[in-house]
């Protein structure tokens, strides 16, 4: 197992220096090197400006209880009304005491504070509550980018920077974006409501999307979508809510639902299905997740100790191996569905996961580095793991290869941001054909592309092309290494 203690000590030598450190320093590269367009987002306007009306008087106990009732659903209406009986005397106090009896079953049962501190909790975006960028998703198939910005507003960008804007008033608290394959325009929005599918044409991106061109997938027990993923052939979407305890397998073309069941008391987090479209990984916000099969949709069913959840996790592009970790332990963890006992009946094989890399806090150059994840994403290739930290304001990028022995990984570098920035969402880019293209949207609305270029071996692995990641003009090392930390400095 590797940790970050294998990370060498960074010297600062120049970059053209013949006999350099195999550790390199390098400055950030501009998108139009790699003919990606350059994009900040930016939040317009006054977030405390006055309303362009009077206030209304403040609303009465019971009519918010009627508005939450007829607005949102029962089990809130029943929580207002908890709200007001411990406001009262104490012998009124006595009286809600059947309600939270009844509250068990709800849905936020399981749900401890308020709502925007859950879901900045449950989401695997860093500081979602005040970061400018709050999840962003590359399409499968074509060079186009979906942004969601702390205002509520999606914007969707292509390789020569055209922007499109997509807002609706009831397309609040975005936590999650998914493009549809085989289908250029079609992009799902998780959000607190529920689903909204926009239509984004190619020819007209220019141009703010119409209502005419959103469907609505919305459910009044299926609020709050944390998790979206469609199938490669793109006529099926599946969801999962942090107030749900049911995930919801949707078809596109029909505008239908099939509701996914097991018995349980655990709301869903997240979900996410496999490249080769055989296996979905859906977990709870407690210590259970499953795998399922997608031919019978059978489930496997794990757990995680001590009191745990699972924070984030991503499937190998073979879709054999899952990488998962959790909100209080600092590793990786591995499951290998080529040994593991997982839909099989046979006993042989244990059921069980593999620490692959030790995430510990580490001194890196002075520069603490490491802890708890709070997401990772693997490259199409199977070569690049990047991983962001809860407490940490670098991410580091591990070189893998998979193999026999589960996943190999190598300490390969760490990219630190400016001092106003934090790494909030990670993401590769799937149609990069030169090698790996990391996408980082930092706290402060910066979208940065760090490329990885390599080539393919006899021996499968990864030959580094250094000169990807300088600026033009300038002489690269005679030497390089798979483990080199590359800090990025301001320009």
């Amino acid at each position: 197992m590797c940790s970050l203690r294998d990370f060498p000590e960074l010297r600062d030598y120049s970059l053209t220096d013949k006999n350099a450190s195999m550790n390199l320093v390098i400055r950030r590269i501009k998108p139009e090197i790699i003919g990606y367009p350059n994009i900040v987002v930016q939040l317009h306007g006054n977030q405390n400006q006055l309303p362009l009306f009077l206030p209304s008087a403040e609303p009465t106990a019971l009519q918010k209880i009627i508005a939450n009732f007829v607005e949102e659903d029962f089990w809130i209406a029943c929580d207002e009304v908890i709200k007001y009986l411990n406001r009262t005397s104490r012998c009124m106090s006595i009286c809600s005491y059947p309600l939270r009896l009844m509250m068990t079953f709800s849905s936020h049962a399981n749900l401890k504070g308020s709502e925007k501190t859950v879901l900045s909790n449950l989401s695997r975006t860093k500081l979602w509550l005040s970061s400018v960028i709050r999840c962003m998703a590359w399409h499968s198939q074509t060079i186009k980018l979906a942004i969601a910005s702390s205002h509520d507003i999606v914007f969707v960008y292509n390789q020569k920077g055209s922007e499109a804007r997509i807002k609706n008033k009831s397309q609040s608290d975005i936590l999650s974006l998914a493009w549809r394959p085989m289908d250029t325009g079609t992009l799902a929005v998780g959000c607190e409501k529920g689903i909204f599918i926009w239509n984004v044409e190619c020819t007209n991106l220019h141009q703010r999307p119409s209502v005419n061109n959103v469907c609505t997938f919305v459910r009044k027990d299926h609020r709050y979508i944390n998790g979206l993923s469609w199938n490669k052939m793109g006529d099926l979407l599946i969801s999962s809510a942090v107030t749900s305890k049911t995930m919801y397998i949707w078809s596109y073309p029909l505008e239908t639902c099939v509701p996914m069941r097991r018995l349980s008391f655990q709301n869903l987090n997240f979900v996410h299905w496999s490249p080769d479209n055989t296996k979905v990984f859906s977990c709870s916000i407690n210590d259970q997740f499953r795998i399922w099969s997608t031919d019978k949709w059978t489930s496997d069913k794990w757990s995680v100790s001590n009191g745990s959840r699972v924070q984030c996790a991503c499937w190998s592009p073979c879709s054999s191996i899952l990488l998962f970790a959790t909100d209080s332990c600092p590793t990786i963890n591995a499951i290998d569905l080529r040994k593991s006992n997982v839909f099989k009946e046979s006993t042989s094989y244990p059921k069980a996961a593999w620490p692959i890399i030790d995430l510990n806090s580490e001194c890196v150059n002075d520069k603490l580095i490491g802890g708890t994840p709070t997401d990772m994403c693997w490259d199409q290739n199977g070569k690049r793991l990047a991983i962001t930290f809860k407490k940490s304001a670098a991410l580091v990028v591990f070189q893998t290869a998979i193999g026999i022995d589960v996943v190999d990984c190598i300490p390969f570098c760490i990219i630190q941001g400016r001092l106003d920035e934090e790494p909030s969402t990670i993401a590769f880019q799937p149609t990069y054909e030169q090698g790996s293209l990391l996408t980082i949207g930092w706290s402060n609305g910066n979208i940065e592309y760090v490329p990885f270029m390599y080539t393919c071996t006899s021996t499968n692995e990864s030959v580094i092309d250094e000169s990807s990641a300088y600026p033009q003009n300038t002489t690269k090392p005679t030497q390089a290494s798979s483990n080199s930390i590359i800090e990025y400095l301001m320009n």
